[in-house]
């Protein structure tokens, strides 16, 4: 629905009550220069102090990055939930906003638009229409998509 400014969302991100981050396949493949976007997943968490649904094989490596409340789940799973009575033991209240980082843009898209009752926010490298927010358009550039994590992360 519109795109954010990395300091603006950070203000966004941090003004939600319940915010879950769900980190897909990507944070273990993309690589900027020596650190992972799974890194940065990893201190987006931390600053939050935020559950993370770990789909794909995140979860191990946000362990070792020190994220406590990752948890292994099916991105499915959790969509799921969102349309019933919550009782996913991830967190304790329903979150009002997903944090997708990791997933394609055609993914992120997909996931994004079947969220029902929550938020969403998209931390890829493309605008993604059906987030409620995503990040600016970075896909000619991965130094542009990785300045925007920095600077969401400072803000955070």
């Amino acid at each position: 629905m519109s795109v954010k400014q990395p300091q603006e969302l950070a203000s966004y991100i941090k003004g939600k009550k319940n915010v879950l981050l769900l980190t897909g396949s990507l944070c273990d493949k993309v690589d900027f220069d020596g650190k992972l976007l799974l890194d940065y997943a990893a201190e987006i968490a931390k600053k939050l102090n935020a559950p993370v649904a770990a789909t794909a094989n995140t979860s191990k490596g946000l362990k070792e990055r020190g994220v406590d409340k990752a948890r292994k789940k099916f991105v499915g799973e959790i969509l799921s939930q969102l349309r019933f009575p919550w009782l996913e033991p991830i967190m304790p209240e329903k979150p009002d906003l997903l944090v997708f980082i990791g997933y394609s843009p055609s993914t992120g898209a997909s996931l994004a638009s079947t969220v029902k009752d929550a938020e969403t926010v998209v931390l890829g490298n493309t605008y993604v229409e059906q987030a409620t927010y995503s990040l600016p358009d970075a896909s000619a550039s991965w130094a542009q998509w990785r300045q925007n994590l920095e600077q969401l992360v400072q803000a955070l």
